[in-house]
């Protein structure tokens, strides 16, 4: 069997394996989607009370989610579980076959080594299994947009495929969070596309109007709209959320939890026991808002700079990579599931290495950062601490110390000044031919 029959044969049983095991899911992501789209369809009461704590489904999600999900209900639940997981692999699929594309795209007469897809892969494999464990959306969500904003192949301001837009305003209606996307298509000329993303969302922001009329649809986005601002606005971050948003949770690994949880104070009642544990610096809450300020400022700025001084067709990865790293640190809401978007960054990262000189400083650079990032995000999951410790309340505590740390979002952060911006020559080769835009010759 040749390696391409061994991908697919692998990548089929990881497709049964995990349709078996969403089978046994009792709960989580896609259930609380099909609800969230019956309310929107059937009762109208999107943001009524649902759990013990008088929390709506999604009070996060705008009323078009539930028309994004609405084909969820078609199926029984058990059908619908399965074929998620098909769509999320089918996705996945499609996402690594655009990174091959890309790769043939900086060095046509070379095929990619296997272990730059492997790798990358298994960094993000703890996320990647906790999202098809309940019918998470960041990898068809995040797939999706990866799609419309990769083009290899086409050169800065070409636009020959402005159709995909439609996957990227399928998710901006679903969330807002992949506004810099957009910034991203328009820094590349693909004005098309960026205008087929938005029209298409706008057309299903609007369309819950034709189920809830006027009124109610007023009614229901104003509520999402203050609670949006309320939240991203909130000062004390440990205090309860109006309007049902999720509280604070360690699982929340945004660069604002971050921030509060080192300089702020961290409650009693969310402090933990062991020895990683240490109380922030006390600072309040107040004082903290500035300083929240000026770190996504300062996030932004240099994530405008690095996009500045992307060259040439490495750009096509490099760009939206950089683009799901800055959307995970800035989001209010940024779960650890939501890292499986990491994969195109992962494997950027991972070709450049292999196409960078053996004495390159960077690339050692880099392969020390995903050691490091393999050994405190990927392999300390709650289930490898589970076994290590033996019992599950153990593990449990030992993940929730691990997330008080905020390694994933170091890990995120750690991405934004390592992520190579440009292809590297090859030892005692001439610099290889470029395009137009990458002005010149790129080192590493």
């Amino acid at each position: 069997m040749n390696r391409k029959g061994l991908l697919i044969a692998l990548l089929l049983a990881a497709t049964i394996a995990l349709g078996i095991r969403a089978l046994h899911k009792r709960h989580g992501s896609l259930l609380r989607n099909r609800l969230f789209a019956s309310r929107l369809l059937f009762t109208h009461d999107l943001y009524a009370p649902w759990d013990e704590d008088g929390r709506p489904v999604h009070a996060p999600y705008p009323p078009s989610y539930g028309l994004v999900m609405a084909p969820l209900l078609l199926p029984p639940l058990p059908v619908a579980r399965v074929l998620w997981v098909v769509l999320q692999m089918t996705i996945l699929v499609l996402v690594l076959r655009r990174l091959g594309l890309w790769w043939e795209s900086l060095v046509p007469a070379r095929a990619p080594p296997a272990w730059i897809f492997v790798l990358p892969l298994f960094l993000v494999s703890r996320y990647l299994l906790r999202d098809t464990a309940g019918g998470g959306n960041n990898l068809v969500f995040g797939g999706l947009v990866f799609l419309a904003c990769c083009r290899p192949g086409e050169e800065r301001g070409e636009d020959r495929r402005p159709l995909l837009g439609l996957g990227l305003g399928l998710v901006l209606a679903a969330k807002p969070t992949p506004l810099l996307f957009l910034f991203w298509l328009l820094l590349r000329g693909r004005l098309r596309t960026a205008a087929v993303a938005l029209l298409s969302a706008a057309a299903l922001h609007l369309a819950p109007i034709l189920i809830l009329g006027s009124e109610g649809w007023l009614e229901a986005y104003s509520r999402w709209g203050r609670g949006v601002y309320l939240y991203a606005t909130q000062a004390d971050l440990f205090a309860r959320p109006a309007l049902g948003f999720p509280p604070f949770t360690w699982m929340n690994q945004s660069l604002r939890c971050m921030l509060v949880r080192f300089l702020g104070e961290v409650p009693p009642a969310l402090a933990l026991d062991g020895p990683l544990w240490f109380q922030g610096l006390g600072w309040t809450p107040e004082a903290l808002l500035p300083i929240r300020g000026a770190a996504t400022l300062s996030v932004l700025s240099f994530f405008l700079l690095r996009l500045s001084r992307l060259r040439g067709a490495f750009a096509e990865a490099a760009g939206p990579s950089l683009c799901f790293a800055v959307t995970l640190l800035l989001s209010p809401i940024s779960w650890k599931a939501h890292h499986v978007r990491l994969l195109p960054a992962f494997f950027t990262i991972c070709a450049w290495i292999a196409l960078a000189p053996r004495t390159s400083r960077h690339r050692g650079l880099l392969l020390g950062f995903l050691t490091a990032y393999a050994l405190a995000c990927t392999l300390l999951s709650e289930e490898i601490l589970r076994f290590a410790l033996g019992s599950a309340a153990a593990g449990k505590d030992a993940k929730n110390l691990l997330q008080s740390l905020y390694l994933v979002t170091f890990g995120c952060l750690a991405l934004l000044p390592l992520l190579p911006g440009k292809l590297p020559d090859e030892p005692g080769e001439p610099p290889r031919a470029r395009s137009p835009e990458d002005g010149g010759r790129q080192g590493s």
